[in-house]
Parts: C-alpha cells; sequence; structure tokens
C-alpha cells in the first residue's frame, strides 16, 4: 500500500474507473455473483449516457462484457479491496471487511452508529453517557462496552442506563463484554493479559456488528490493554477511532485519531 490509507486507494480506483465504483457500491449492500454486477454496470452505462446525452437509450444496445468485468474485479482484489469465491457455475464477490468502512467513507454511505468501546471502572459510566448526550455527532443505535471481568464483578452496576437525562430518552442499545482475567490479566505485579485474545474478542465483535452499521471506536475510558487491542482492530478495519479529551463548552472535544485527516 506504500504508505497509502485505505481511504486514498479507494479513491483513486472509483475516480479512475466508473465501472469500479459501481462494483464497490454494489458489494457494500452484500456479495454479489458476477452477472449481477455485470448488469448494475450495464445499466449505470446507460442512466450516464442519458444524463450526459439528454435523450432516451435503447437497453440493447449497452452491454457489460466478461473480459471488461473481470479485468475490473481482478484489479480491485489484486489491491485487496475486494475477494471472490466460486459457488457452482458463478464467482461470488464480496468486500473485503478490513475496507469495508473505508469504501462507506469514500462513496458518502452512511449506516448507523455503533460504538465499541472499554471503560475502566463503573465510574466511567456516567462520564461516557455525558459524551454521548452532549455530542450530536454521535447517535450510536448501539453500544458495545469491553470490560475488564474482575473490575465489574458481582455487585458492580453495569447500568448506562441510570445515567441518561431526565429530559432524554433511551436511543441505543446497550452490549456489555466482561473479558476474563486469562485474557486481559490483573494488572502490575499479576498476569499481564493477552493482547492477541483481546484483540480477538473486539474483532468479533466488530465483524458483527460491520455489515449494518459504522463502528465508531472509542479509545478515551480503557484500560491499556484493551484500549491497545481497539485501537489495532480500528487500524486494520479502517474504522474510525476517537478520543475525547474535554467535555468543556458546548462541543465536546474531540481528537480523531483514525482515519488519517478523517473526521466524524
Amino acid at each position: 500500500m506504500f504508505g497509502q490509507s485505505a481511504d486514498d486507494i479507494i479513491r483513486r480506483e472509483v475516480e479512475s474507473v466508473r465501472a469500479r465504483r459501481v462494483i464497490l457500491d454494489q458489494l457494500e449492500g452484500g456479495p454479489k455473483s458476477g452477472s449481477e454486477l455485470r448488469e448494475s454496470i450495464r445499466k449505470d452505462m446507460m442512466a450516464q449516457t442519458v444524463r450526459t446525452r439528454g435523450k432516451r437509450v435503447r437497453p440493447d444496445e449497452f452491454r457489460v462484457s466478461d473480459p471488461k468485468l473481470y479485468f475490473n474485479t481482478r484489479h480491485l482484489e489484486s489491491l485487496g479491496i475486494i475477494t471472490s469465491v466460486k459457488r457452482s457455475q458463478q464467482r461470488i464477490f464480496s468486500l473485503n471487511p478490513h475496507v469495508v468502512q473505508a469504501v462507506r467513507r469514500v462513496l458518502g454511505i452512511e449506516r448507523p452508529k455503533c460504538m465499541v468501546t472499554s471503560l475502566g471502572g463503573p465510574e466511567d459510566q456516567r462520564r461516557l453517557m455525558r459524551w454521548v448526550f452532549r455530542d450530536s455527532r454521535f447517535a450510536p443505535r448501539v453500544i458495545h462496552v469491553v470490560v475488564e471481568g474482575h473490575r465489574f464483578s458481582k455487585g458492580v452496576a453495569k447500568n448506562l442506563e441510570r445515567y441518561v437525562p431526565d429530559d432524554r430518552s433511551q436511543r441505543w442499545e446497550g452490549h456489555w463484554h466482561e473479558l476474563p482475567d486469562d485474557i486481559v490479566g490483573r494488572g502490575v505485579g499479576a498476569s499481564h493479559g493477552d493482547l492477541s485474545a483481546t484483540y480477538s474478542e473486539i474483532e468479533r465483535l466488530v465483524l458483527d456488528a460491520l455489515h449494518d452499521h459504522e463502528v465508531v471506536v472509542n479509545l478515551t475510558y480503557g484500560p491499556p490493554l484493551i484500549t491497545m487491542a481497539l485501537a489495532l482492530v480500528a487500524l486494520d478495519y479502517s474504522l474510525t477511532a476517537v478520543f475525547l479529551e474535554g467535555l468543556t463548552g458546548d462541543r465536546p472535544d474531540i481528537v480523531v485519531v483514525l482515519p488519517r485527516g478523517g473526521g466524524v
């Protein structure tokens, strides 16, 4: 990739070849066969012709050959943007999950937000909710909270709803994920945890959410191991990762850590 971001590479491809934009737009909605992609490209060619020439067209005048389709799909596969598998007589194409969110950013496709966050302790629940309800840029439909299990043991309240302001209604669903000590460790002087296992737990959450949501990773509150795993998953899957610097004034101070030059 030569230091380029996924967004940069995808932007270059969709701006240079119209058919590649159509392919990625179609695959963002789910896997497609070669014949489905070919038909979508053909319809787009017709629509572009009508738009530029301002006249009706005959459908039989437009055809997308197999070589044209597969030249573009092979090129996108070589860049790691899409993947394909042979099923029966059809080749099925899909977006590489690692670039799904980058494709959405480039094509301007919006999905409901899902926040994946961690908390260092029960007291961070209040801080998280103050941010969520004060920042109009974030209206998550789902919040996944990944925590060290020993810090949220039996008897410790895990209840984000209690911090919803009286004049607001809950607008999201929350899911808690308590990681055991053999994954996250117990801190200095004890087991130090397993970064790879922590990464795998968070990756699983992201992959489950990614198809229907824009996943935003919050790096503000968690313990070091979980925060590091969150950052690595965000980097590997081209997710927006943010850090809250403060809640002073009317607008929370957000640093967008990833993607480079990105925003929320």
